[in-house]
């Protein structure tokens, strides 16, 4: 043990913010406290502490820094009293210091020799910096969290970890501890009568965990005083910490996959404790069902580079890959030699990029292999079984990487169809005929700066309509809410009878476990996002539960049982989201049927451009003109026929949507609305976006409107307009209100919409003003 340490490291004072003083009163007091309910043979050592206290009558005031070692023997029953019997200080990291300080005065050797190494040092995060003011401001929260929780009983502050690195002589990689400091033995004592707070208003004083001026303010850290010491341990949270590396990796840098694999290598490197293995990974992408190799996706893959320096023939490595597929299991190379060159060419020639000792390990993402993790070395004889052991929790991790490595190859395939084969629309397919033509002739006539023209149409009349699923957004949040809540019940249940089969000490583990998994599904549910639910499930539930099954085979059942609801997304956590997604799929899959079969009907008016968005919801672009179709005169019948072929299919969407949904469906409603735009437009085909859009300054004002209308209210009112079974027709002009209007009497002469007519001004959108509109109701 060492006595005297000073400041670790040295740019840290004791601290500047608060009176402090190193005491042993409030240990002496702790002590005397157990001393009256401790019945075992515990009782006879307090006994004995206490005695060498009181002889000391340090025990009773205040110790200066520079008499610390005067007390030699305290200090080493305190450390006798506080650590485990079994420990031994030259492995045990524990250490005392000035209260609620990082002034050490005594600690083991382990201690000592980690935080004053050269290669120690605080591990720069998010809850980390080393600039003094932030040191001392994460101080002043400490100080303030515990006179809160003492005087105020006020529990807001949020605590921050404190990690050290330190690089490992042994093996050459960095291992994390995390700081454990223990406050039992630190007592804050004020100078001055204390003033009241208003506890039913913590804001005032807290605000996002954060302390607020008006809090220092009202309670300024000089009217206190600290004394006692501080316990501290730290703990090896190298593996906690790795995993940590790669799942924030496939978040923060899932668009920088040079960054993101190179921090999942370093995760793995962690995880496995060995300087001289390098990681792989492969993918299996498929198109048209055969397997393939991308160059981006497979890049890295020592098994492929290597294939691809050697020149080996890739179709044994092909050969070799499908054969793998059809029984993947882990296959270890300790030594690559002559024996892989006559019977594994593709293994062997691993050695063109210096690699002795090979192994590749299976990786399935929902039950469905997707892919390899590789572990390689430059050197022989690798113990590659204890290594892939160690990485194996970051397996469902690595699952979920080469899954979004499969995604990323499929969408790039999907947008270079996209891109280069999208069909055109036979109504407009002329237009585009005569600018490839004059592109065409203009590449033959020798312009090598050719540029390809824009299919344009001028004096187009655009009808634009939207049927939108009411509140999406909140029914999704409303059914994760319900599927939480069944899981959280499901939890509950099966920590009780998983408990009832084990021994205390493990029921009392499994209990903690699952308050954690309790606190984390709630965040969950308040952010909304069923992605962070499902990852959690993945990577921290189940593989909990698959430890369990190993350590505690008495509980198989419940915990087995628990283990496939979670790993199958069973009906019992998922009912509801599935529910509400088969609604709105059977409302979206209804609507765009019904837009499908009336295509036909549409090119009988006229022949026009029909083009259908899927939201929650269809949205459509209609447009009409002469230009469109310069054989066919456009006349303004074709006009008023297109739009009351809008108004009645907005009818039959609004009763298809009701309609199609059964008592057991997720129930849901949705809105109609038509925009009527009171001049013709000029479109051009945007060959960067592969769509239609407005063509000209004047004519974007009928893009803005559209983007921002669904959302708009009825002036003074704070009322949507869009409301559930009503048609609400946008417009401008008063005589385009007039020809609805007509229309509008037409379908109630038919029975089809409600006699009632809202006539409403609506509030002025960003840059829109002057709108209005006519709201009626489908019978």
């Amino acid at each position: 043990m060492k006595i005297g340490l000073g400041y670790v490291p040295e740019t840290h004072k004791m601290n500047d913010v608060i009176d402090t003083k190193i005491s042993f009163k409030p240990f002496v007091n702790y002590l005397e406290a157990r001393l009256k309910t401790e019945k075992t043979s515990k009782a006879k050592l307090y006994e004995l502490v206490l005695e060498a206290f009181y002889r000391d009558p340090a025990s009773t005031g205040h110790v200066k820094v520079e008499e610390i070692a005067q007390h030699a023997k305290l200090l080493e029953l305190i450390y006798t009293i506080l650590s485990p019997f079994t420990a031994d200080e030259k492995e045990y990291l524990w250490a005392l210091s000035a209260p609620a300080s990082k002034y050490l005065f005594y600690g083991t050797d382990a201690y000592v020799s980690l935080v004053e190494s050269e290669n120690s040092a605080e591990v720069e995060s998010k809850f980390i910096s080393d600039e003094r003011e932030e040191i001392k401001k994460r101080f002043m929260k400490f100080v303030y969290k515990m006179i809160l929780d003492k005087y105020y009983n006020l529990d807001s502050i949020r605590g921050e970890r404190i990690i050290y690195s330190h690089l490992e002589a042994g093996t050459g990689l960095t291992s994390y501890y995390e700081v454990k400091p223990d406050i039992r033995f630190v007592e804050i004592n004020y100078k001055e009568p204390l003033p009241s707070l208003n506890c039913d208003k913590p804001a005032m004083y807290v605000q996002h965990g954060q302390m607020t001026e008006y809090l220092e303010e009202v309670l300024p850290l000089s009217n206190f005083y600290l004394e006692g010491f501080t316990v501290i341990t730290l703990e090896d949270i190298t593996e906690d910490y790795a995993l940590e590396i790669i799942k924030k990796s496939l978040i923060a840098h899932a668009d920088d996959e040079d960054q993101l694999f190179e921090q999942v290598r370093y995760g793995l490197k962690l995880l496995g404790g060995c300087k001289d293995t390098e990681f792989g990974m492969l993918p299996f992408l498929s198109l048209n069902n055969k397997l393939v190799f991308d160059d981006v996706e497979c890049s890295r893959s020592a098994m492929i580079n290597a294939a691809r320096k050697s020149k080996t023939n890739m179709d044994a490595v092909y050969d070799s890959a499908r054969e793998y597929m059809r029984n993947p299991e882990m296959r270890i190379f300790p030594f690559i030699g002559e024996e892989e060159k006559k019977r594994d060419p593709h293994v062997y020639a691993l050695t063109e990029i210096g690699v002795r000792s090979y192994a590749v390990l299976p990786v399935f993402y929902n039950q469905t292999l997707v892919g390899v993790l590789e572990v390689y070395s430059r050197i022989e004889d690798v113990h590659y079984e204890q290594l892939l052991a160690r990485v194996n929790n970051a397996i469902p991790l690595i699952a979920q990487l080469l899954q979004n490595s499969i995604d990323k190859f499929d969408a790039k395939i999907t947008n270079i169809i996209r891109d280069k084969f999208t069909a055109l629309q036979p109504v407009v397919q002329w237009k585009f005929n005569e600018v490839a033509l004059d592109y065409y002739r203009d590449i033959h006539a020798g312009n090598n700066d050719a540029v390809i023209g824009t299919a344009s149409f001028h004096n187009v009349y655009p009808l634009y309509g939207m049927i939108d699923i009411r509140n999406s957004t909140i029914e999704r949040n409303h059914a994760l809410a319900k599927d939480v809540d069944n899981l959280l019940d499901l939890l509950h249940i099966e920590e009780k009878n998983i408990c009832k089969l084990l021994n205390d000490d493990s029921a009392e583990q499994v209990q903690n476990e699952f308050v954690k998994w309790h606190a984390a599904i709630s965040l969950f549910l308040n952010s909304g996002d069923a992605g962070l639910l499902n990852l959690f499930l993945q990577t921290e539930a189940i593989p909990y539960l698959r430890a369990l099954l190993n350590s505690n085979p008495e509980a198989n059942g419940p915990v087995n049982r628990l283990k496939d609801i979670l790993e199958k997304d069973g009906a019992e956590i998922s009912e509801n989201r599935d529910r509400l997604e088969e609604a709105m799929q059977k409302i979206n899959g209804a609507l765009n049927k019904l837009f499908a079969d009336e295509r036909k009907a549409l090119m009988e008016i006229y022949p026009c451009y029909f083009e259908t968005f899927r939201t929650d919801g269809v949205e459509y672009d209609l447009y009409a003109g002469q230009s469109i179709s310069p054989a066919d005169e456009f006349l303004p019948y074709h006009l008023e026929a297109f739009r009351l072929w809008q108004l009645r299919s907005m009818i039959r969407a609004t009763g298809i949507a009701k309609n199609v949904l059964k008592k057991r469906d997720w129930q849901l409603s949705t809105t109609q609305l038509i925009y009527v735009n009171p001049h013709p437009i000029n479109i051009s085909f945007r060959n960067d976006e592969r769509h239609f859009d407005v063509d000209g300054g004047y004519n974007i004002r009928y893009q803005i409107i559209k983007k921002r209308v669904d959302k708009v209210h009825i002036r003074d009112t704070g009322e949507r307009l869009t409301q559930p079974g009503k048609i609400a027709i946008v417009y401008y002009n008063d005589a385009d209100a007039g020809l609805y209007l007509q229309y509008i009497k037409t379908l109630q002469q038919e029975q089809l919409l409600d006699d009632e007519i809202e006539n409403v001004e609506l509030e002025d959108l960003q840059g829109v003003f002057g709108l209005k509109a006519i709201r009626v109701m489908v019978l």
